[in-house]
């Protein structure tokens, strides 16, 4: 990445969190853009330059959030919609002081614990 770039980028990367509902809106606009015809066509024929196409389209969507940006570039049609719908919820939570970040944390990290270690933690234990 040369300087240009570098300065560019940085002057994307936003000062303020986007809320839930801000998040949320961002995604289905990707998702819908991924998964148009012509788009389905560019990313079954050419990834890279799919995917250059949409960094160009959500330049600032994927600056500020590369991990979920590429998530969904990547997979629009099987992105698990309702595991972000849960954690944006647990957001707005947050942000309207009805649960701790703590809490939140805690809560959110021993249901997905139960989900993907628990079982195998317990499997390796009976070994």
């Amino acid at each position: 990445m040369d300087d240009f770039e570098k300065d560019f980028n940085k002057d994307l990367v936003k000062e303020k969190v986007d809320s839930a509902d801000e998040i949320k809106d961002k995604v289905n606009r990707l998702i819908k853009f991924c998964l148009s015809k012509e788009n389905t066509k560019l990313r079954n024929t050419d990834m890279e330059s799919y995917k250059k196409l949409c960094m160009q389209e959500f330049t600032e969507f994927h600056v500020n959030s590369p991990t979920l940006f590429f998530s969904i570039v990547e997979n629009p049609s099987t992105f698990p919609m309702y595991r972000l719908n849960e954690m944006l919820n647990v957001k707005k939570l947050i942000e309207s002081n009805r649960i701790t970040e703590e809490k939140a944390s805690i809560a959110l990290g021993q249901k997905y614990y139960n989900e993907f270690v628990k079982d195998t933690v317990g499997k390796l234990d009976n070994k």
